[in-house]
């Protein structure tokens, strides 16, 4: 049975003996690790670092990358974000926009605003050049252009115009009211050096800009470290930036190294030779491994965060999931504490809806929201109510004589998914739907021909902050031919009553009328179920001992990064 089925490994009673033969593998694995020629490794007596990361850092633009942890080591926007208490602060701006000090005009008539930015005084590029309001609007000019390979033109779409006085002075004018207006930092919209990358934007070449080597080779950035060297997509070496905005770091030198095989980190990890590897670079079966006596030991510690949440979707293009009592019914037959239990030994809990645990928000709403606890006898009833009947074979049939069967996708090789897709299955098939798993890897789903469209079922995941909701699951942004199937309503939830609640999200609102219109709207969410969520996705972040400052986000999203302070850590 689904809800007796157990992670792979039963790590909290790991045998002594065992752990030292996976420690003795480690080690033998781990000697195979050697990066000649890295700085960290160079020039004793000062702070180095050696981070693993599994995604392979091929841009630190706008474009072309798959996270932003790399990024937050190089690179610096105006405002910055604290993803534990989810509270902006200044990071190149010396302060935050503010409608009494009249740096936030609101027309709410007109549904327009202007916020002002003032620079931080003597800041720098890595090069040494001043880093002016010009090099901040230059860099809107090519998030915006048409032919601009940009992933997300939310924000820079929302912007007319930017205005910039003087040297220091940023004045942004929004087209619509949009209460994330802090988000103008390195994840939407930040600076670049106009003086190294101008000519080459001009020349009106956006194939040959998108490749610029400042992308990458010869990046220069405002952050707190600056590349010294760079080995294809598989190794960066940093060092501090002495100028940086906030302060120097206190880790000198940084070597990143990026191992795709979790086994591989693993190995490393306990044999002493990485200090801190981020997050999906460890599996949660090694995180496992690592809490039952590495981390006992005091050898380091291991983080394990909940920031996103993972949900099936059962497609809009489908007309039998069209109809609630369906969608509620296939929840109804979910036993996801046992599945939660199963894949992660209770360290993450079931999710109900996409709200952050962190949200002052949450507790009310676990209060407030249509709870689904697993009753398959209801599960069977509403199918029944919904017009659908056991067959002959047991599979369920409605009054067109179409049996229950449909594909059911998620992204090949992500094992967390295709695990949890697995005991799902299981479940639907007890209360009569059949649902052939047909995964495909990541490049085929996001290809024109599949993206965000699928016949059956599908296991994804997603950010979950209260800013992201509109545009994740407003009417807006339903994927259709005319926008290439590019937008992220993939359920197509389309109800007025939730867009007006989305509208007045983006716009400036008190913090108590924000948390009243976050009830309402899960409540909207969890009655119509665009989305069926099933927990919250763990994410592993592993520190050696010795290595001080790491604070794992809690809610992901945006700038968002484990790395958001890695200015601050500091070694022993």
């Amino acid at each position: 049975m689904a809800n007796q089925r157990k992670s792979p490994m039963r790590h909290d009673d790991l045998s002594r003996r065992e752990f030292i033969r996976l420690a003795g593998t480690a080690a033998a694995g781990a000697a195979t690790l050697s990066w000649p020629g890295t700085l960290a490794a160079a020039q004793p007596g000062r702070k180095a670092l050696v981070i693993h990361t599994s995604s392979r850092i091929t841009s630190l633009g706008y474009h072309n990358r798959r996270d932003m942890e790399h990024v937050a080591f190089v690179d610096a926007g105006l405002v910055g974000q604290n993803p534990v208490t989810m509270e902006r602060y200044p990071m190149l701006a010396g302060e935050l926009p503010s409608i009494k000090k009249g740096t936030w005009k609101i027309d709410h008539q007109k549904r327009t605003m202007t916020t002002v930015y003032r620079l931080r005084p003597g800041l720098k590029w890595q090069d040494g050049k001043p880093y002016t309001s010009k090099d901040f609007e230059f860099g809107w000019q090519i998030a915006k252009h048409p032919e601009f390979p940009m992933q997300d033109r939310l924000v820079p779409d929302l912007i007319s115009k930017i205005e910039t006085p003087d040297d220091r002075t940023i004045v942004i004018h929004w087209n619509d009211l949009y209460n994330e207006a802090y988000a103008v930092q390195f994840t939407h919209v930040r600076a670049f050096p106009r003086h190294l990358l101008l000519d080459a934007f001009k020349s009106g070449d956006m194939k040959s800009f998108a490749n610029h080597p400042s992308w990458n080779r010869q990046f220069v950035g405002a952050g707190p470290y600056r590349v010294v060297d760079w080995e294809g997509a598989t190794r960066m070496e940093l060092e501090a930036f002495k100028d940086y905005a906030l302060g120097r770091p206190k880790i000198d030198r940084i070597s990143m190294r990026v191992v795709e095989d979790s086994n591989t980190n693993l190995a490393a990890m306990l044999a002493g030779e990485v200090d801190f590897c981020m997050r999906a670079t460890i599996s949660f079966d090694g995180a496992m491994i690592l809490k039952s006596q590495w981390e006992k030991e005091g050898k380091g510690k291991v983080f394990i965060s909940p920031p996103s949440w993972t949900w099936l979707n059962l497609s809009r293009d489908n007309p039998w999931f069209k109809d609630v009592r369906v969608r509620r019914a296939f929840l109804h037959a979910i036993d996801r504490d046992a599945v939660a239990q199963s894949l992660f030994n209770g360290e993450v809990p079931v999710c109900h809806f996409p709200l952050s645990q962190s949200r002052k928000a949450y507790k009310k709403a676990r209060t407030t929201a249509t709870i689904y606890d697993y009753n398959p006898d209801k599960a069977k009833q509403l199918l029944a109510e919904a017009g659908w009947k056991p067959g002959p074979d047991g599979i369920l049939v409605n009054e067109k004589g179409e049996k229950m069967e449909f594909e059911f996708r998620t992204t090949a090789g992500r094992r967390d998914y295709e695990q949890a897709q697995a005991i799902v299955s299981d479940y639907w098939k007890k209360i009569g739907a059949r649902a052939t798993i047909k995964n495909m890897p990541r490049r085929l789903l996001d290809s024109t021909e599949n993206r965000n469209r699928w016949p059956g079922a599908f296991v994804g995941g997603h950010n979950m902050t209260v800013e992201e909701w509109a545009e994740r699951l407003h009417t807006k942004n339903i994927p259709a031919p005319e926008n290439k199937f590019a937008l992220e309503n993939v359920s197509g939830w389309d109800d007025p009553r939730k867009d007006a609640i989305l509208d007045e999200l983006n716009s400036i609102i008190t913090p108590q009328r924000s948390e009243q219109l976050q009830l309402e709207f899960v409540k909207l969410f969890t009655d119509s179920l665009p989305h069926l969520p099933l927990f919250y996705t763990p994410e592993i972040n592993v520190a050696k001992k010795g290595l001080t400052g790491v604070t794992p986000r809690q809610e992901s999203g945006g700038q968002n990064t484990t790395t958001w302070n890695v200015y601050r850590w500091d070694k022993a």
